[in-house]
């Protein structure tokens, strides 16, 4: 079997992005893995972002700045933060990867196995749908090729070197750089967004199966000492899940806390800024600039969403498990058993939040708050544009 046969289809699709593009961080990892990893990153990680924050510095006026230069950089520091993260505390986060396939995680209930198994089926079509359309988002940049103005997609400066007419051969060099970056920083980005995605999803699906469990609960009917020995073992057995689900949806906001903020935050000033060039031109006369923006606008909606929808389906989630062990046969138990089942309650009571950096929920609403923050940035900088 291979390393990564267990996982479903678009993790070792992520997985396998990892190792090629320098992030698989593994402590045994070969000298020349190493290498590899420290001359990609140094020339399209650093000289790259490198070039293209000097490139602000260089734009003429502040609306080109908003249109040429913030529709991107905002996202690339974001995959950058992701992805130092990622190096720093990869053991931790491939080790919740190995909890989510362990046995203490598999269903248990043949019927609730195969809705576990058909839901990340169809998790795993959707996040590969997903990387398929941000790809074509990075490669659609070539449209630039056909713009009569030798403009390049991502950055207009790179050490100086000259790009006019008489040196068609640099701009090429240069744009197809640019389009090697831009196409493996995309699959970096979206890689980390399923591994968020993942991971939280897997921590929403076993409290779904725990809330079926304490709905199920064997309550002792005849009062015999096997039916309450039994009662007691699966109740234990159960509160120990618990705390298992808890305390992986705590290594998870850990690990990825501040790459969800700088995603939510960067995306945020990423669609304002497409938003408002898309307003300044004409769509139809500048179709190859526009459909490479407007799915671009796409992929940044995508990336905010899904660790804000999935963080939000552990927090309801987590919210049924106190009217799961209230549905269950609770009267007929001992008065012993009722207060430790009381106590469960009280503790499930409390919901499951996550924070992005400490500094808000990430849930729906984090994300409709982010829309209506880059909105309301946008009509300031139109409403500056129409009084010029």
């Amino acid at each position: 079997m291979g390393q990564f046969d267990d996982f479903i289809p678009s993790q070792r699709a992520a997985f396998w992005i990892w190792k090629i593009y320098g992030i698989w961080a593994t402590e045994d990892e070969s000298p020349f893995y190493r290498t590899y990893r420290r001359v990609y990153h140094f020339l399209f990680t650093g000289v790259y972002l490198f070039s293209m924050f000097i490139s602000s510095f260089f734009t003429e006026n502040s609306e080109e700045l908003w249109g040429e230069i913030l529709f991107i950089l905002p996202t690339e520091l974001a995959m950058l933060t992701k992805n130092v993260i990622t190096v720093n505390k990869f053991e931790t986060i491939y080790a919740l990867h190995r909890t989510s396939i362990s046995k203490e995680f598999q269903p248990t209930c043949p019927k609730h196995g195969k809705e576990y198994y058909l839901y990340f089926d169809r998790f795993s079509k959707l996040m590969l749908m997903y990387f398929f359309v941000s790809i074509c988002a990075a490669t659609s940049h070539f449209g630039f090729l056909f713009d009569d103005r030798l403009k390049l997609p991502f950055f207009n400066w790179f050490f100086w070197v000259p790009l006019d007419r008489d040196h068609l051969n640099n701009y090429y060099l240069l744009f197809a750089y640019q389009m090697i970056g831009m196409i493996g920083h995309c699959c970096l980005n979206v890689s980390g967004d399923m591994n968020i995605a993942y991971l939280l999803s897997i921590a929403g699906q076993q409290l779904d199966l725990l809330s079926c469990k304490f709905a199920c609960l064997p309550v002792p009917r005849a009062g015999t000492n096997a039916e309450k020995d039994n009662y007691r073992r699966k109740f234990v057995a159960q509160i120990q899940q618990y705390n298992r689900i808890y305390e992986f949806a705590r290594d998870i906001e850990k690990a990825v806390s501040w790459g969800v903020f700088a995603q939510i935050c960067a995306s945020g000033i990423t669609i304002c800024a497409i938003v408002f060039r898309l307003s300044s031109i004409s769509i139809i006369d500048h179709l190859g600039t526009s459909i490479p923006m407007f799915f671009y606008m796409v992929s940044m909606l995508t990336q905010i969403f899904m660790p804000c929808y999935f963080g939000n389906d552990i927090t309801l989630k987590s919210q049924t498990l106190t009217n799961a062990l209230y549905t269950s046969e609770w009267y007929q138990l001992a008065m012993e058993d009722r207060k430790d089942l009381k106590m469960m309650m009280l503790r499930t009571g409390e919901s499951i939040r996550l924070k992005a950096g400490g500094f808000f929920n990430f849930n729906l609403d984090a994300f409709t708050s982010t829309l209506n923050t880059a909105y309301s940035v946008y009509a300031v900088l139109n409403s500056q544009e129409k009084n010029k």
